[in-house]
């Protein structure tokens, strides 16, 4: 879905199936509203056995949003 802001399109909606996922891999998604009232996220794929380390995940939970430019970004876990 997008939605016409100063004439450009903004993406209102960002989804994920399980088929986005390489095999092995979780990908962690973080995103944010951007300024222009659409969304910005960003991707981390994490291989599956380090994501089930506990004492690992808050490393890549920083990580995926720093990429996306805000430390308190929500992040999607898609199996």
């Amino acid at each position: 879905m997008t939605e016409a802001v100063e004439g450009r399109p903004v993406t209102l909606v960002h989804r994920h199936t399980p088929v986005d996922v390489a095999p092995g891999t979780v990908t962690l998604c973080a995103t944010r509203a951007t300024l222009d009232g659409g969304l910005r996220w960003a991707h981390l794929p994490a291989d599956r056995w380090l994501w089930a380390d506990e004492d690992l995940r808050d490393g890549f939970l920083e990580q995926v949003r720093r990429e996306v430019g805000d430390d308190s970004a929500a992040v999607e876990v898609i199996e």
